[in-house]
C-alpha cells in the first residue's frame, strides 16, 4: 500500500495533552504544528472516499485543528477532536472526532488513518481507544458509529469490536452526485467492558463463532 510521507509537524508537540493510551497507538489533543501532517491525511481522496466530506484542502484542515483548540478550551466542551499518534515517536498518523449527547450517548465519527495503517490491527486499536475514552473518561452509557453501506472493512472492524448493526439511515449524505445510504453499529457500555480485555485474534474468533450461530427470531403475535 501507498504511504503519504511523515513530516517534521506529524510529531508529537510537547505540551499536547495525551487523552488515551493504547499498545502501538495514543490519542491525544491537537496542536496548531499538527495541520501540515493532518493535511497530508485529509487531503487524500483515497483515504477519504468514504467520509461525507471528502478530500479536504488545507486551509479546511487548519480551521479543522483551530475549532480543535478551542473546544480544549471550553469548559462545557462537548466535542473532542483528536490526533491519532504512535506511541513510539508520536508521529501523528490518524484522527477522531467524538461529540457527546443527550442520554448519554456518544457519537464516534469516522476513524481516519494513513493508508499504511488502514487495516483491522490498527483500526480495532484505535476503535478501543474510542471506546475506552466514552466509557472511562466520558462516562457515558452508549456508544454509536455511522460508516458508508460500500465501506465494507469499516463494517468488519465495527463488529469485531462488539458493536451490533443497528440500521440503516437511507441517503444520508450527498457527495459525488448522489446520496450515500448508512449502517448505524451501537455498543453499550457493559457490553465492551465485558470483552475489553479481548486481543484482536480472540475479537475475530468470538465473531466468527457467532457468525455461525443460526439466527434466532423473534416469535411474532397476532
Amino acid at each position: 500500500m501507498s504511504t503519504a510521507s511523515l513530516s517534521s509537524a506529524a510529531y508529537l508537540p510537547p505540551t499536547t495533552r495525551v487523552v488515551r493510551e493504547g499498545t502501538a497507538l495514543s490519542l491525544r489533543e491537537f496542536a496548531s504544528s499538527d495541520a501540515e501532517a493532518l493535511a497530508e491525511i485529509l487531503g487524500d481522496p483515497h483515504v477519504m472516499r468514504h467520509t461525507s466530506s471528502g478530500a479536504m484542502s488545507y486551509e479546511d484542515v487548519v480551521d479543522l485543528v483551530r475549532e480543535a483548540e478551542a473546544d480544549q478550551a471550553d469548559p462545557a466542551r462537548t466535542r473532542h477532536r483528536l490526533a491519532i499518534v504512535q506511541r513510539e515517536g508520536g508521529a501523528l498518523v490518524g484522527t477522531v472526532t467524538v461529540e457527546r449527547e443527550r442520554y448519554s450517548s456518544v457519537y464516534s465519527h469516522s476513524i481516519i488513518l494513513r493508508p499504511h495503517l488502514a487495516n483491522l490491527s490498527a483500526g480495532y486499536e484505535a476503535s478501543q481507544l474510542v471506546a475506552g475514552l466514552a466509557f472511562d473518561e466520558l462516562g457515558v452509557h452508549r456508544l454509536w458509529f455511522m460508516t458508508a453501506v460500500d465501506n465494507l472493512a469499516a463494517q468488519r472492524l465495527f463488529l469485531a469490536s462488539g458493536s451490533t448493526q443497528d440500521g440503516k439511515v437511507r441517503e444520508l449524505y450527498f457527495r459525488d452526485g448522489r446520496w450515500w445510504d448508512c449502517y448505524m453499529f451501537t455498543i453499550l457500555e457493559h457490553e465492551w467492558r465485558a470483552r475489553a480485555h479481548l486481543t484482536l485474534r480472540e475479537a475475530i474468533a468470538l465473531l466468527r463463532q457467532q457468525e455461525q450461530q443460526p439466527l434466532a427470531l423473534e416469535p411474532v403475535t397476532a
